[in-house]
């Protein structure tokens, strides 16, 4: 029988998510293609931005009580569940005690081998979850995409015959397809990481954990990052609390994702002292205090998202496309002209 842990539950709604998403792509600056700063594009973008909690729970029914259906448990679930979440406790470690926020192993292989090797209990993958390397595998298959549209783009304008032509605006049209699906599906994983109780040991409540400041233990996950975003929460308000775009002073996704979530990791205090200080109201009505945090991790996913987009776009200069390998910076510098060979031979 499937049965969610209550760090599996869906971070953010359907409407917090399809929010995020549409407002980072609305906000895309003018150095981004145009395909992708349109109303319809930053509407499809938006409603994908839900599709990865809407796609859990695949699989059969297996049955049906007290209301309850219960389903076969799956390699799908088993294998992207935990994808939505990092449990991170408050000296900075992952559960498990064996890797560091700060110092996160390079490859996921490489952290599923060292969560296993821990000593503190539940130190396994499927415990601790692998947000951050949901997070930067989407981005480097968007960094791809946007390189194999650069490279597109350069073909069409130097195809010397009809065929080359046909071939490069069937594949351009294709890889526009594919680039709006792939930022919305892995939007909801950036946005994931804007919601304090995705990145936090205290994640549904503030747990058996020492508590001296009496925050909350009441279930308080759900309404946060659901009921109270669709009640309460002024989307203009979040567009406008949405940040300057910011590369957060490192080079790489590699380096970039560790700060963020280290960022929302220090807003699961404030997540609960807003609780507490609003007469322990459990984010139940629009308390304003209550509903200052929700808006500001609300814009946070958003301006994260949008930076992270024209962070792929930047970088998909230096990414290699083809077969022999070539670099997109060379195609559109002249220095390779690529033909429809260059991406279809043998």
């Amino acid at each position: 029988m499937m049965v969610l842990s209550p760090h599996q539950a869906w971070a953010w709604g359907h409407t917090g998510h399809v929010k995020i998403s549409e407002l980072a792509a609305k906000a895309l600056p003018r150095e981004m293609p145009l395909f992708l700063r349109n109303p319809i594009a930053a509407w499809e973008i938006g409603e994908l931005g839900a599709e990865a909690d809407e796609s859990k729970t695949t699989g059969i029914v297996t049955g049906v009580a007290n209301g309850r259906i219960s389903t076969a448990p799956t390699v799908h679930d088993a294998e992207r569940d935990p994808g939505h979440f990092l449990d991170v406790d408050d000296s900075g470690y992952v559960i498990g005690g064996a890797v560091l926020l700060a110092s996160l192993p390079p490859t996921r292989q490489a952290f599923d081998t060292a969560q296993r090797g821990a000593t503190a209990p539940a130190g396994q993958t499927q415990y601790g979850g692998y947000l951050p390397y949901a997070i930067i595998d989407g981005f480097q298959q968007l960094r791809k995409d946007f390189a194999m549209w650069r490279a597109f783009k350069a073909g069409l304008e130097t195809a010397k015959t009809p065929a080359d032509r046909e071939y490069f605006v069937a594949h351009l049209a294709l890889r526009e397809q594919l680039i709006v699906r792939d930022i919305g599906y892995w939007s909801h994983f950036v946005a994931d990481a804007s919601q304090p109780m995705h990145v936090s040991i205290h994640f549904n409540g503030w747990g058996a954990y020492l508590n001296p400041n009496g925050y909350t233990t009441a279930p308080i996950h759900a309404p946060f990052e659901g009921s109270f975003v669709r009640n309460f929460v002024d989307f203009d308000a979040v567009r406008f609390q949405m940040r300057p775009y910011t590369d957060r002073g490192v080079a790489t996704i590699e380096q970039r994702v560790p700060l963020y979530l280290a960022e929302t990791l220090t807003e699961v205090v404030p997540v609960y002292l807003a609780a507490k200080n609003s007469g322990n109201d459990n984010y139940a009505t629009a308390q304003p205090l209550e509903l200052a945090i929700v808006t500001k991790q609300l814009a946070a996913g958003a301006s994260e998202l949008r930076d992270q987009i024209v962070d792929a776009w930047r970088q998909s200069t230096q990414v290699t496309v083809g077969f022999p390998l070539v670099t997109v910076s060379d195609i559109e510098s002249g220095a390779v002209r690529v033909t429809p060979l260059t991406f279809g031979a043998d």
